[in-house]
């Protein structure tokens, strides 16, 4: 579809890879180190050179003025829960497809839960967005978790996340468990494009997105290492010349 195809490449470089900065966080866990202004942390990582930014939809009318023309705008559709719930994987959506594409979406973002009661409704809504996405031409991030908090890590279990992820009709995958040797493992699980998130605070978050890139990933899509870091441009920086190359 030559929407979909239209909107991927303002997301990945002709390298066919990514930096993405997730700023969602404070849907889930309210105002953060770093994310209290957030038109100041967009325009820092743009500048830095990320070539998309995952945002939540209320924040996007006053943080266009960083991001548009400059990088790819992923929405988030799915939430609805906040660190105050103890059910880690209650999400539902929070935003339509269409609606996405009316504020500027060059993608939409889902989170989809394995191991859980949730399960099957979670991953029937990772389903039913993916639909709206190919009416719309919109390509679908699917950000797989693992419930157990024991395999959150566990390649094997990512692993499949992202293959489910392409079975629903996903387009791109996001996924945890850059640090593992095995991680290879997890692109050859499916076809999409592999995008790792940064999990906790890494001392070399550049080394994590290398290893990751040469394990067959497509990028990375990290947030607390970056927002959270004393000067986040440079680890923006970092993180470009580590996934793109030196010249990237």
């Amino acid at each position: 579809m030559i929407g979909k195809a239209t909107r991927l490449a303002r997301l990945f470089r002709a390298d066919g890879r990514a930096v993405v900065i997730a700023l969602d966080h404070g849907q889930f866990k309210g105002s953060m180190p770093g994310l209290e202004t957030i038109p100041e942390i967009v325009r820092c990582v743009v500048d830095g050179g990320a070539d998309g930014v995952i945002l939540n939809p209320g924040a996007l009318e006053a943080a266009a003025p960083a991001y548009a023309g400059r990088c790819a705008l992923i929405v988030r559709v799915t939430g609805a829960r906040t660190d105050a719930n103890p059910e880690f994987d209650y999400h539902r959506q929070i935003l339509s497809v269409e609606q996405a594409v009316s504020l500027g979406a060059d993608a939409v973002i889902a989170m989809g839960f394995l191991g859980s009661a949730s399960e099957a409704p979670s991953l029937a809504l990772v389903a039913e967005i993916a639909g709206s996405c190919r009416r719309w031409g919109v390509p679908l991030v699917a950000e797989m978790l693992i419930a157990d908090p024991s395999k959150f890590n566990d390649v094997a279990s990512i692993a499949l996340g992202a293959r489910v992820a392409y079975e629903l009709g996903a387009d791109v995958v996001k996924v945890y468990g850059a640090g593992e040797a095995s991680f290879a493992d997890i692109p050859k699980s499916s076809p999409l494009p592999v995008l790792v998130a940064g999990g906790a605070k890494s001392a070399d978050p550049a080394e994590m997105a290398r290893q990751a890139v040469e394990r067959g990933a497509a990028g990375v899509a990290f947030g607390r290492t970056v927002f959270g870091a004393p000067n986040p441009m440079n680890v923006v920086k970092s993180l470009v010349s580590a996934v793109h190359g030196k010249g990237g």
